[in-house]
């Protein structure tokens, strides 16, 4: 009897150890939304503004359970209604998903078409700054040289936290999440950032539209697409070309498209990516590219010349 009871107490410990080893199993929910059923007018509406059509809204009919996904000309948000202001004419896309309890789905992409030009919406001091303003078109050129010269900045590239921005950068707002850090490294020091090198040049101009051209001298590759400036967020959203950037960077990035403006003044800017986690084996960050004017670059550069001196 006393052996029986010593074998039950024993198979009874084996069992509990057993479970408490055993790996719990975790699923994730249905997802019951299909591709087919987010359709513009059942499960979101694209409208024209009544007074002004270069105004159009964009609205989840959505049950609030699932978050919206927007992906649209100005970039990508996440509320259940997003105004867009669209000064060029043109077609322009919009794609919209659902984040389920089993994952994301989205539907397939509709058009909109804009009519006219809408000069009040690029009177902002962002387009301005960017392009030299309507009918213009402005330069732009990362700040390392051959030689590994950065004329302004520390070097070419900062890193900030996925929380930073436009106004937790110019210290005028707070950040988007807690995310929130900074490191601006001298390029000297940390040259395995990205080679010295002539890495192009970036221009934006306003004549008959937004448009963007990019020669990514280190990359080997020319690109010309077009852009949209949300004003208010102060982001970018590219379509056919992508900042100017160094090879170590090229392969790190899902949406080169998808850009916030860090910081922006008449002859420097800097603008941000997404690191993907994945991709580069790292924390999400946001990769910030520090820039500066062709016409800061030759006013440097014939001072120079002039006194015989060498900029930073």
């Amino acid at each position: 009897m006393k052996k029986i009871f010593t074998y039950a107490i024993c198979f009874f410990a084996a069992m509990v150890l057993f479970g408490a080893c055993s790996p719990e199993n975790y699923t994730l929910g249905d997802i019951d939304v299909t591709s087919a059923q987010l359709e513009k007018g059942k499960a979101f509406t694209v409208e024209h503004d009544a007074s002004n059509p270069n105004i159009v809204y964009l609205t989840s009919l959505m049950d609030s359970k699932y978050t919206p996904l927007w992906e649209h000309p100005q970039g990508r948000s996440q509320e259940k209604k997003v105004t867009l202001k669209m000064p060029f004419p043109g077609e322009y896309t919009v794609k919209f998903g659902v984040e389920t309890r089993g994952g994301i789905v989205y539907g397939e992409p509709v058009t909109f078409k804009i009519d006219q030009m809408y000069a009040e919406f690029i009177s902002d001091e962002t387009w301005t700054l960017l392009t030299g303003g309507a009918g213009e078109e402005k330069t732009w050129y990362l700040d390392l040289d051959a030689e590994g010269i950065s004329r302004y900045f520390k070097g070419p590239m900062y890193f900030y936290g996925t929380g930073d921005w436009w106004g937790s950068i110019n210290k005028t707002a707070a950040p988007l999440n807690s995310d929130s850090w900074s490191w601006e490294p001298d390029w000297k020091g940390n040259s395995w950032l990205m080679p010295a090198g002539d890495y192009g040049s970036m221009t934006f101009d306003l004549k008959g539209g937004a448009n963007i051209n990019v020669n990514h001298a280190m990359l080997g590759k020319v690109q010309k697409g077009t852009f949209n400036i949300d004003t208010e967020k102060k982001t970018i959203r590219m379509t056919g070309a992508s900042p100017l950037h160094g090879k170590p960077q090229d392969g790190i990035v899902v949406d080169w498209g998808d850009v916030r403006i860090m910081s922006l003044t008449e002859n420097t800017m800097q603008l941000a990516v997404l690191r993907d986690p994945v991709l580069s084996n790292d924390g999400a960050a946001m990769l910030t590219f520090n820039f500066i004017s062709k016409a800061y670059k030759e006013s440097l550069t014939e001072n120079a010349s002039a006194d015989g001196s060498k900029t930073k």
